[in-house]
């Protein structure tokens, strides 16, 4: 009896890292989208010609869907942290509130 309760802690002392990896792991992906985001819209506001105004949209709205795909990830997961921080210094960062009145 004493080792069952023992290997019901360790199984549960496991999953709770699995969870914490699980969010840890969100969070930089929440935070690496978001700095590929800025990324293209720094490359948007630099294109000069058609060509690369058309490329510079089409990879600025990949980058959106991204970060807001790992932001939808992150609340389907319960993930709770401080990732306003690196969304407020973008001229758009109303980007989580389109998330969550997109369902």
């Amino acid at each position: 009896m004493v080792s069952w309760i023992k290997s019901m802690r360790y199984k549960s002392g496991n999953l709770l890292n699995e969870s914490v990896e699980i969010h840890k792991e969100i969070f930089e992906d929440i935070k690496k989208s978001h700095e590929e985001w800025k990324a293209a819209h720094c490359m948007f506001e630099e294109a000069v010609e058609q060509d690369q105004i058309d490329y510079a949209i089409f990879i600025l709205e990949a980058a959106e869907r991204r970060y807001q795909m790992h932001l939808r990830r992150a609340k389907n997961y319960g993930v709770v942290g401080s990732t306003h921080e690196c969304v407020n210094d973008t001229p758009y960062n109303n980007l989580a509130k389109r998330v969550e009145g997109s369902h």
